[in-house]
């Protein structure tokens, strides 16, 4: 997610069913020659359908204080399946201007430079010269190959690139408020009465990390000094929050976030690092050095999820016999 004043894009969800159908056919009536479907095509399509659309496509929203005000997908092309495209762009005619339409592109960015190539494509028709000068704008570039619309060959599309090497994975420390907005999608349904932060945020001895791609925050993980529930008990670092954002999970970014977290708590004379883990994140943690503590099995009275609670040793040579 990245975020600008009160300006925030996010992957959709299923749920997000009829917001996207209430985008996308804004979209369709506004610029009617920009988009490979029509209004009249996809304003007759039932709930039912939108709903299998929101569990297709990776799609984003783009919200100004809750409402929807742009969308675009990130997803291979039929027609180059081997490349990762930007699709179905579009900004409400309000935040035209504003900084919404490099946030959706960069959002984007942020998603193919995790599916681990070097550039997003994109084709724009050439009945919308506004779109390709932002496109240029922000740094896409010709290729030199168009492609015409399946619908009506009349309209022709450019196909454009943009290098996305400034979006590779980077993790440093951060405020805890940095993290709040990945907190609540991904481990509280994104609810917005559910207040997020910690007391301990704030304590010095608290760090928090952040998983970037460019300037999205993509993965968050806090550590909180704890008593150990293993003998001897003595203070070590509990994580808590753990979170990856749904389009770039099963990228093994936040194996990487904890590989250059551990490193840190290591230099810092860490001992032991443990949490109360999902059971349905364990098969994660278990593959990247953590072990399940017997008979831990418990339900958070935080979230109404069963966990159990797993632990690690910081340094290999710490780990007893």
């Amino acid at each position: 997610m990245m975020s600008t004043s009160s300006l925030r894009v996010r992957p959709g969800r299923v749920s997000d069913a009829l917001a996207l159908r209430d985008i996308r056919l804004e979209a369709l009536a506004d610029t009617p020659d920009a988009f490979g479907e029509t209004y009249q095509q996809c304003a007759a399509w039932g709930e039912e359908l939108w709903t299998l659309k929101a569990q297709e496509w990776n799609f984003y929203l783009l919200e100004r204080d809750g409402r929807v005000a742009g969308m675009a997908r990130g997803e291979s092309h039929n027609e180059r399946p081997d490349a990762p495209f930007l699709f179905a762009m579009y900004v409400s005619p309000a935040e035209r201007g504003t900084e919404a339409a490099r946030l959706l592109v960069d959002t984007v960015s942020a998603w193919a430079a995790a599916e681990g190539v070097e550039a997003l494509y994109l084709y724009v028709s050439t009945a919308v010269p506004r779109a390709r000068a932002f496109y240029i704008k922000v740094g896409f570039t010709d290729t030199g190959a168009d492609l015409a619309m399946h619908r009506d060959e009349s309209l022709v599309c450019a196909e454009m690139r943009r290098d996305v090497s400034d979006f590779a994975f980077h993790v440093h420390r951060v405020e805890p408020m940095a993290l709040y907005d990945l907190r609540r999608r991904v481990l509280r349904d994104d609810r917005p009465e559910v207040d997020v932060a910690n007391p301990s945020d704030l304590l010095e001895s608290t760090l928090h990390y952040g998983g970037f791609l460019g300037e999205r925050t993509v993965v968050s993980a806090s550590f909180f000094t704890t008593p150990s529930p293993t003998p001897p008990h003595a203070a070590s670092y509990q994580l808590r929050y753990m979170a990856t954002d749904y389009d770039v999970q099963g990228r093994g970014l936040g194996r990487r976030l904890l590989e250059q977290v551990i490193g840190d708590l290591s230099r810092r004379g860490s001992r032991e690092l443990w949490a109360n883990a999902r059971t349905s994140a364990v098969d994660f943690y278990t593959s990247t050095g953590w072990r399940i503590i017997e008979d831990s099995l418990h339900v958070s009275a935080e979230t109404g999820i069963e966990h159990v609670v797993i632990h690690r040793y910081v340094d290999r040579s710490a780990t007893p016999d």
